[in-house]
């Protein structure tokens, strides 16, 4: 169980330890998170300030005994993370919501029939969606991603490290990822140009096992900046569009946006008869979400499709 004073408390200790190395060190404040993750998982500080090591070292083991709950550990992490972009001014797009996390858990469970998941993201930025997935998952997880932002390859793998999720993030180019066979492949494309989106998406079939699914969320604008029937029609030649979720703009400052669902036609593909398209009423709205959710989970009783094993 979730417990918000362990996120108080962990949080606190993140952001107190990253203001004290950003203060004494001039050390921009999510490089300072990074550090401060780096001394939290070592149980040590090396800095050439005696009295501040011991001041870190304290705040590190006030924490020690406390057995925290995974997305206590994602939550706390996410508050610093967000504070440290609003204070560095960098835009809060390279960080996922958690709930679109909670929407990509829920249609994973629906699509996935296995007792473990090697899933990857191919923009995985902070580590947040990736993450917040993995945690609502009740099976073992094996987790890759990949970045060549050098800020977002550091957040991801500090937020890796707390979680104990491996070391499997790689700084490099996307494009040039290859043969990582995932089970299930998720990404956020709200800050990558638009004319990359098509090609990063084409390019994943290199990385997913027959009859896998990929899915993603996409400024509302990529339908607008290219020919749908066409981008359908080349997408078919590797993919098959399995679904679309329209998100609640509630959630979003700026752009609406959208999940698509994709599935590799592998061996075992199933095509269904009728497209999976649902319009996700704002969160705050308990009972028409879960008229949504009861339709959803309707639509997968009835339909016919590759449940993957």
């Amino acid at each position: 169980m979730v417990k918000e004073k362990n996120i108080e408390i962990l949080y606190d200790v993140l952001d107190e330890s990253s203001l004290i190395l950003f203060n004494e060190f001039k050390m921009p404040y999510l490089k300072a998170l990074v550090r401060t993750v780096e001394n939290i998982l070592a149980h040590s500080v090396e800095t050439d300030n005696d009295e501040i090591n011991e001041v870190l070292k304290d705040k590190i083991l006030s924490i020690s005994n406390i057995n925290f709950h995974k997305e206590e550990i994602r939550k706390a992490f996410q508050y610093a993370v967000l504070k440290g972009l609003k204070h560095e001014k960098i835009s809060n797009q390279m960080m996922t919501p958690e709930s679109i996390g909670m929407l990509m858990s829920y249609l994973i469970q629906k699509l996935y029939d296995k007792k473990s998941l090697k899933i990857y993201d191919p923009l995985i930025g902070t580590g947040n969606l990736i993450a917040s997935i993995a945690n609502q998952l009740e099976i073992d997880v094996d987790l890759f991603g990949v970045d060549n932002f050098p800020l977002s390859y550091e957040l991801s793998q500090a937020l890796f490290g707390l979680l104990g999720y491996g070391e499997n993030i790689f700084f490099q180019d996307t494009k040039t990822s290859n043969n990582i066979g995932a089970d299930v492949i998720v990404s956020d494309f709200s800050a990558v140009q638009q004319s990359e989106i098509y090609e990063i998406i084409n390019h994943q079939s290199k990385n997913i096992k027959n009859n896998g699914y990929f899915i993603f969320m996409v400024d509302n604008m990529f339908f607008e900046a290219l020919n749908v029937k066409e981008f359908i029609k080349e997408i078919n030649k590797s993919w098959y569009m399995f679904g679309m979720m329209i998100l609640p703009q509630e959630i979003f400052k700026t752009q609406e946006k959208t999940l698509i669902i994709l599935q590799d036609k592998g061996d075992k593909f199933i095509q269904p008869d009728s497209f999976m398209m649902v319009e996700i009423p704002g969160f705050k709205d308990v009972n028409a979400l879960n008229n949504v959710i009861g339709q959803l989970n309707e639509w997968f009783k009835k339909t016919k499709f590759y449940k993957y094993r």
